[in-house]
Order: structure tokens, then sequence, then C-alpha cells
């Protein structure tokens, strides 16, 4: 079975919460537990948020099918807040986004007999927007970078971790990108999807220069071309190989205030898909004439399935999806707003299964209500795909954090494992032990 973890990325500005324990046991003082305890194994990773919010921690699990778990049982505590986990392989990276401060990242990897080990702890000092992994790299990427000498504000700066030396920062780069597609805007990348053959593709934002002439960067400022998506092919020299371009879907990319979500993903026949929630940030009330959708690139093709167009608004009774993740085959996961008039800070709640080949779209059932949902508020519960089924975490008002079994089929959910003394499950992985 192919196992996926599909992910997402938080803003926020959040201050270090301590030294990292070790990773053998923690005491009552660090869990509330009463007693010391011995650090459990597991190839599941689940990172999770206390209950008084202010740290996070990472336990393992032999299963999620059955066994509740407690804080106390088997955590360490991580060494800052907020952070957005990617998995691959025996790999887990953590990533913290802090607004116009540098970005942290932290790895740790499952060794042979199922404990975990810290590989890496490092700064992203140009700040990170986006990242992905590409080849042996988790790549990271951030716009609106200045050049040395002021002549510029339009850059997109590039930086290579390289797995296999734990994630040491080998490789930055810098791609200028006003004049990319020739329409005098900048670009804000969203997403990385390796394509297996040296190059890798992500969508393009172009929007005005936000902030003009700072050097922290900047996201999507305003857009002047909302009825259009653009996705680049690049290689690991950030060579422009080919451009996708279409007008029946706006650009590709979630928000959350100046963050951009990966709205872009891969299917298990090699398909892309190319997802626009309509939901454009234009400062200056310029609106899509566009339904939200999505597009798809046949693997090999030069330029966008011409036949092909899934109107997601026919499905969605009114309301827009947030966060995109893969699941199985053709079948996306959707995180859809709470409410139908939505900003880019605007809750997702409500969940859907689109079947990208039969254009369909099934709403998944037997989760909490929407306004009862108290977890996600901005990146967390980022869910798990694995044994035929999705694994979503979930927090209800006055309850105990919950991972749901849904039904890629039905979308059925079923209630599996809670967690106690936790406000929120921020993340699931399976890692492979060595």
């Amino acid at each position: 079975m192919k196992r996926k973890l599909l992910f997402d990325l938080n803003m926020g500005m959040f201050f270090m919460a301590g030294s990292l324990l070790a990773l053998s046991s923690c005491t009552d003082e660090d869990t509330g537990g009463g007693k010391e305890v011995e650090q459990k194994t597991g190839e599941y990773f689940i990172a999770v948020k206390s209950s008084q919010g202010s740290r996070e921690y990472v336990m393992q699990a032999e299963t999620l099918e059955g066994g509740d778990l407690n804080i106390s049982d088997n955590v360490f505590e991580l060494p800052s807040t907020e952070y957005t986990w990617i998995f691959r392989d025996n790999l887990a990276v953590g990533l913290v986004y802090q607004q116009q401060f540098a970005g942290l990242g932290y790895g740790l990897r499952l060794k042979a007999d199922k404990t975990l080990e810290k590989v890496s702890e490092f700064t992203i000092s140009n700040r990170f927007t986006n990242f992905g992994f590409f080849e042996n790299y988790l790549l990271t990427s951030v716009g609106g970078q200045v050049k040395a000498d002021n002549s510029r504000n339009d850059g997109a700066t590039f930086t290579y971790w390289d797995i296999d030396q734990n994630l040491a920062k080998t490789n930055e780069k810098t791609l200028w990108t006003e004049d990319i597609t020739g329409n005098g805007q900048q670009v804000t990348f969203s997403g990385i999807i390796d394509m297996g053959n040296g190059e890798f593709l992500t969508s393009m934002v172009e929007s005005g220069f936000h902030q003009t002439g700072t050097g922290n960067g900047s996201s999507i400022g305003d857009v002047a071309y909302p009825d259009s998506v653009w996705v680049a092919a690049m290689d690991k020299d950030l060579n422009i190989k080919r451009i996708y371009r279409d007008d029946r879907i706006s650009y590709s990319a979630g928000q959350f205030r100046s963050q951009v979500w990966a709205q872009i993903g891969k299917a298990d026949d090699g398909t892309v898909y190319v997802f626009s929630n309509n939901n454009v940030n234009t400062h200056n009330d310029v609106k899509t004439n566009n339904p939200s959708g999505a597009l798809r690139i046949k693997p090999g093709a030069t330029e966008f399935d011409k036949g092909y167009m899934f109107n997601l608004d026919e499905h969605l009774e009114g309301y827009r999806f947030r966060r995109v993740w893969h699941m199985t085959g053709n079948k996306f996961f959707l995180e859809i707003y709470r409410d139908k008039t939505a900003s880019t800070i605007t809750p997702g709640t409500q969940y859907a299964i689109a079947d990208m080949e039969k254009q369909t779209v099934t709403w998944v059932t037997g989760v909490p209500d929407k306004n009862k949902i108290i977890s996600g508020q901005y990146s967390g519960c980022i869910p798990l795909f694995d044994n035929g089924k999705l694994y979503m975490p979930i927090t209800e008002m006055g309850k105990d954090a919950t991972i749901y079994m849904i039904d890629p089929d039905t979308g059925v959910a079923t209630e599996g494992i809670t967690i106690q003394g936790v406000s929120e499950i921020r993340a699931i992985g399976h890692l492979k032990s060595e």
C-alpha cells in the first residue's frame, strides 16, 4: 500500500517553548502524568499540542486502530510551537513560519528499533512561504526578495536542504520573476511536485509588489490577472523548462494571510491536478469571473488538458475549499471553509472527497458539527492516508482530540482512538523504520 501524508503550512509568530527533552522518558512536570514514563515506540508519528496550548510534543504509536492514548504516555517536548510536519520514508520535518522573522526547522528520523532521533535543527533565514520534497532535497522558497543593490524586489529565493546530509543547507538560489510570463508582475510559488524526471511543478501566483522596497519578503500583492492560472516546470537549477497556462480557473494557492498553501497534487497515475478555490486576494477588490475548480496535466504533457475542467462550484453548495490533499488513486480530500462568506482567516471545518476522474464530490459524514470543531483553525489537523482509509484528527468542543477514520469510497467517518490531555492533534505520519 502506498503511504502518503499530505501537508500544509501555518503562519504566526511564536516564542521558543523550552529545550528538547530526552527521547527516552518524560516526567509528570512535562506532561501532568504524575510519574516518569518510558518512551514508547512505533511507526506512527503523532504531533500534538498540549491542552494548555503553549507546548507541542511528539507521540508514537504502533497502530491507529485501537487503544486510546494520553499525553502522559509517551511524549517528548519540541523546542517551539505551530509546526507543520511533512514526511518522507523514515524522516519527519517540522517547519515553523514566523511572519517577518526567520523560519525554523526541526528534523527527526525513525531508527530500526522504531525510536526517534533528532537529525537537525535549522533556521530558514530568508523565511519561507512554500516547501516540499524534490529528489534528495527539502526545498523552501519565499517571494518578494530584494536584490543587494536594491534594483529589484521580485526575487523568489529557493533554499536546498540535503536529506542525505541531515538537512544541511547546501545551496541557495534566487530566481527573478517579473518577466517569467511577460505580465510585469512578481511571482509567489506554491507547491512542489516532484515529477521523477529531474523536474518539479510549482504553481505561480502573479501579483504586484505588495511590499516594495522591504527586505522581509512578501507573498501575494494586488492581482491584476485573476482569471488566469500558471504552473512552471523547473529543474534542480531553477531553469524553467516550460510554463502551463490557462484561463478557465484562477491562480492555484490557498492562503492564510501572507502564507500560501499548496493546491496542486499528483495522483497515483502521475496526473497532476491543479486546483483553484477562486478566493482571490487582490487588495484592490478585483475578483475572478472563474469558478472554483481543477484542471489537470497528464504525464508528459506540455499543456493543460483542454478537454478537462472540474467545476467544483457545482458540487460545494456555495462553499469554497481551503486546503487540498491527495488520498489515493485519483481522489483528493478537500477541507472546506465553515462559512460561505470566507476570508483567508476563516476556519475550514467541513470535509469532502473529490473523485477527479468521475468529477464527483462526496461530503464526509460522521464527524462533529462544523461549528463545534475547534481544531485546525490555522494549520493543524493534517491527515494521513494509510491502510485504505484516511485518518483525520479532529477536536470537538468539550471532548478529547480524536482520530476519525474516513472511508474513501463512501465518505463515512467513524470515531477512532482519542488522545487525552491535548487540545489538538496537529499531524499524523507513518514513518518507515530503517
